[in-house]
């Protein structure tokens, strides 16, 4: 299983500290949303530059115009890239196009997705390298908010699939039973007094 860690920052120059940090640990670095539309496209290209052994994941929730999204970040260095479960799967495929054009992958993130199940495999069929199970914050904030229904769909779905979703040193263990394919990791690493140990310990409980 690889583990992922997501960078809820919000500058390049913040992206850049903290991937230094945790490289050598995880296998893919993700660009959340908020980096993207605070600084832009270019955050993927210095973060590949700094790194281009990892793969780099811009997280585009895209919508619509999934061909031309896809291509702008692949264009700027990203290896993967993610179009919402919920769009239409004309925008899923057009994503697909441009990946198979540059050699690189589609993540299909469900967050929001109410048949997270049905909805994967229809994913999967269209050309999504893998599927992100995935509770957002907002979502994980919610009184009740358990991470096992995402483990669950995950282990029910058969399809290659990412967790994201509150994942820590606590819950990897069940994810990697799980099956998945990538742990997600953000707050635990990003947040995390020393992002350094705290991603090193996370990719040691992988076993």
């Amino acid at each position: 299983m690889k583990l992922q860690v997501a960078m809820d920052v919000l500058t390049v120059e913040a992206a850049l500290d903290l991937a230094g940090k945790v490289a050598e640990s995880v296998d893919i670095i993700e660009l959340g949303t908020p980096l993207i539309k605070n600084a832009g496209l270019s955050a993927v290209t210095a973060i590949k530059t700094a790194h281009p052994d990892k793969i780099v994941f811009a997280d585009m929730k895209t919508m619509d115009a999934g061909e031309l999204e896809a291509e702008i970040a692949f264009n700027a260095g990203a290896d993967l890239v993610s179009v919402l479960g919920s769009a239409d799967d004309s925008t899923i495929t057009g994503a697909v196009k441009a990946a198979k054009a540059h050699n690189k992958g589609v993540v299909v993130d469900l967050i929001g997705v109410a048949d997270k199940v049905s909805r994967a495999k229809e994913a999967r069929a269209l050309g999504a390298e893998f599927i992100e199970f995935h509770a957002g914050l907002d979502e994980q904030a919610l009184p009740g908010y358990n991470l096992d229904v995402l483990l669950g769909a995950g282990e029910e779905a058969r399809v290659p699939f990412s967790v994201a979703g509150g994942v820590n040193i606590s819950t990897i263990g069940a994810v990697q039973r799980a099956g998945a394919d990538v742990a997600v990791v953000g707050g635990s690493i990003y947040s995390a007094d020393d992002p350094a140990v705290a991603a090193k310990e996370l990719k040691a409980a992988i076993i």
